[in-house]
């Protein structure tokens, strides 16, 4: 039997205030009704605007369903649209792995398009 387990992960990096991924954890979780776990990477550059990596982890048991990606990029831009120099995310979703599940692989996607017209 196959692993039926999917992961959804979201990557933040660039510039994170102190409490910026806890609240983006938080949002993700009322959004998703998902566990979301947080990781850490060169967290000692962030007090100085230094370059940070945060990433945020859900595992589902199942595929990842197209409304759980959708609450996921909807709680990431509403958390973006507050800042004033919103850091680049990236979201990859990694369905199940078996047989069947292969081919539905896609790309991760980033979320980082200032200039994108409203709306779109």
């Amino acid at each position: 039997m196959a692993d039926m387990t999917a992961t959804i992960s979201v990557k933040v990096e660039g510039p994170l205030g102190l409490d910026d991924p806890e609240e983006l954890l938080e949002e993700l979780g009322q959004a998703t009704g998902l566990a979301w776990q947080l990781e850490q990477a060169g967290r000692d550059g962030t007090l100085d605007g230094g370059l940070s990596e945060t990433v945020l982890e859900a595992v589902l048991g199942g595929a990842v369903g197209a409304a759980v990606q959708a609450a996921t990029e909807m709680a990431i831009e509403k958390w973006r649209s507050r800042r004033l120099d919103p850091p680049s995310v990236t979201v990859d979703v990694r369905p199940p792995q078996g047989p069947e599940h292969a081919q539905d692989s896609r790309p991760p996607q980033r979320l980082d398009r200032p200039d994108a017209p409203e709306g779109s």
